[in-house]
């Protein structure tokens, strides 16, 4: 009967655990613990892993005993897992430690047959003194990373609850209650043991990151946890001789937090308040071998520890004659760790030459604050220099001279004199008129085909055409720089990429026709155009489009050449959108 109630009861203790990371399974022998940050009443689980290959070799671990206490006995268990064909198995050896000091203690390598582990360093610090609460069985503590702070920076709030004996499921924690504040979850709960004042608690934590909107007192009020202790069904084994149920009520201490203003020292466009931040850059290709008419794209990354990626900005370039710039869709991505959130953005330029000489990128120059130096600080990338040569195989005019002309030509370019056997009845004359005819059709065959291989590589950045876009008539270069794109030229760029089912080239060309039909710099992205031009039948298909191109899903699903049929009657008819730039701007996270 024990049995029969221990079985299920260590089966819901076993799923308590912190699941251990999929990328340790690699190495035929490894050795990790659950926690690397502790204090010296804590206590952390050692385990060291061995593919069923090496056989059952038992770990000695006598080198543990100089910084840490071992806790009970050697656990062994097994592991084993088919992952598609992919069969492996594994023998686990578990010990419990405690450490003797505090500081930053190794676990040495541990050495079985040829395999070695790595060493494991362990920071510890001193416990917190004292206890919240009345109740010695299961008490709160909260805590928060500063108690001064700026607008904006990011806060890391932890609760903990602290219990030696169990209680029944259907416990509830309430999340912080704080206003004007961003608030996330940092993850999911973690789970240890600590020792507190000679008692052993398991412990469970959860932590959130906060971003104050608003300088002056910052309030963080009390969390309440609420369980109750006694029912049947309770998750510690301690429960089965209790007989009295008992509710328990707890309310944490609250917290106040000085928040000040950004800085009238700060002198950047945006405020960015982080623990550190990096601007890095990677380019497509070389920068002094481009020819006129080629694409080459830099790519600029942003990165901010304690910074959303939707509060880094994007790196703007001045125009420049010459040159032209065409900006891709930003791509951000945070990442939410227990020390809090690191923000990423990526911006993608496909720079295109129109004139040969050298252009130089001015530095980049980001302003941010250190909040942990408490001071503005630069994160900087060098003035670039682009070396742009002459279009390949582009005619030079100044190599033509009378002299390269075959003397039937230059006979031709005469004309007829009249005379008697002269050009006007002469058959070299005729072949020559003939071959002339057909030179020139040829020649002008590969004029608009250059021109239709620039168009398309300005509207997607990703054709090899290598000629000189001739500029606006009545205008310059820079004024035609500046000018939005041409709207059927965008729509043959769409039907050429639509043909070739080229997803990249069809959503660059989708982008350029938008901008072109509503004149508008500021459309970015493919819901933006299914937002202005309001039809439904062009929405399914620019959603497929997007999945194909960003979800997990292929392309097989979007009809290509549907979708440039509803495009072109779209363009032929005109398109009835809102008429209003603000849909395209993006909604900011922090208010002002």
């Amino acid at each position: 009967m024990v049995k029969q109630l221990l079985v299920p009861l260590l089966l819901g203790l076993l799923a308590l655990l912190p699941p251990l990371a999929a990328a340790q399974q690699t190495q035929p022998l490894q050795a990790f613990v659950d926690r690397t940050n502790i204090t010296i009443n804590d206590v952390i689980t050692l385990t060291l892993r061995l593919d069923t290959s090496m056989g059952n070799n038992r770990p000695t671990l006598t080198g543990l005993n100089q910084n840490f206490e071992q806790i009970g006995g050697l656990s062994v268990g097994s592991t084993y897992t088919n992952n598609n064909g992919t069969i492996q198995a594994w023998n686990e050896y578990s010990i419990h430690l405690r450490p003797l000091t505090t500081g930053t203690l190794t676990i040495p390598a541990f050495r079985i047959g040829s395999q070695t582990t790595n060493p494991i360093q362990i920071k510890v610090t001193d416990a917190a003194s004292g206890i919240n609460g009345n109740n010695d069985e299961i008490f709160l503590r909260t805590t928060i990373s500063k108690t001064d702070s700026y607008v904006q920076e990011q806060l890391l709030y932890t609760i903990r609850i602290y219990y030696s004996i169990g209680f029944d499921q259907g416990a509830q924690l309430s999340a912080p209650q704080v206003t004007d504040a961003v608030v996330q979850q940092l993850g999911t709960d973690t789970n240890f043991q600590e020792v507190v004042k000679g008692i052993s608690y398991q412990v469970t934590e959860r932590r959130f990151v906060m971003f104050p909107q608003k300088s002056g007192e910052f309030k963080i009020p009390p969390v309440l946890f609420n369980a109750t202790i006694g029912r049947r069904g309770g998750i510690n084994l301690f429960l089965n001789s209790r007989t009295a149920v008992r509710e328990i009520n707890l309310t944490s201490e609250s917290h106040a937090v000085n928040v000040k203003a950004q800085p009238d020292s700060f002198d950047g466009l945006t405020w960015l308040p982080a623990a550190s931040l990096k601007l890095e850059e990677d380019w497509t290709g070389k920068l002094d071998n481009v020819h006129v008419g080629d694409a080459v794209t830099r790519n600029l990354t942003v990165t901010a520890a304690g910074l959303s990626s939707s509060l880094l900005p994007a790196i703007t370039y001045k125009d420049i004659p010459g040159l032209r710039f065409y900006p891709d869709q930003p791509v951000r991505e945070d990442g939410a760790k227990s020390d809090g959130v690191t923000g990423k953005r990526k911006d993608g330029t496909a720079i295109v030459a129109s004139q040969p000489g050298d252009f130089v990128l001015p530095e980049v120059k980001l302003p941010w604050w250190n909040t942990t130096a408490d001071r503005m600080e630069y994160a900087t990338l060098p003035a670039r220099t682009i070396k742009v040569l002459p279009a390949l195989n582009a005619p030079d005019a100044n190599s033509i001279s009378p002299g390269s002309l075959p003397a039937a030509g230059i006979a031709a370019a005469a004309g007829n004199t009249g005379e008697p056997g002269g050009a006007g009845s002469n058959p070299l004359w005729i072949s020559t008129t003939v071959v002339f005819a057909v030179l020139w059709a040829f020649t002008a065959l590969l004029y608009l085909r250059s021109r239709q291989q620039l168009a398309y590589a300005e509207t997607t950045g990703s054709a090899p055409a290598a000629v000189r876009m001739p500029t606006a008539a009545g205008g310059d270069a820079k004024a035609n720089d500046a000018s939005l794109p041409d709207a059927a030229t965008a729509l043959r760029v769409l039907k050429t990429a639509c043909d070739n089912r080229n997803l990249a080239d069809i959503r660059k060309a989708l982008l350029k026709w938008g901008q072109g039909t509503l004149q508008t710099h500021e459309l970015l992205t493919l819901d933006q155009l299914a937002s202005a031009c309001r039809d439904a039948e062009l929405t399914t298909m620019l959603k497929t489009l997007d999945q194909a191109l960003y979800g997990a899903v292929g392309g097989e699903g979007l009809d290509a050449k549907v979708l440039y049929a509803r495009v072109a009657t779209l363009h032929k008819q005109g398109v009835n959108h809102a008429g209003s730039e603000d849909k395209f701007a993006l909604r900011p996270l922090y208010k002002s």
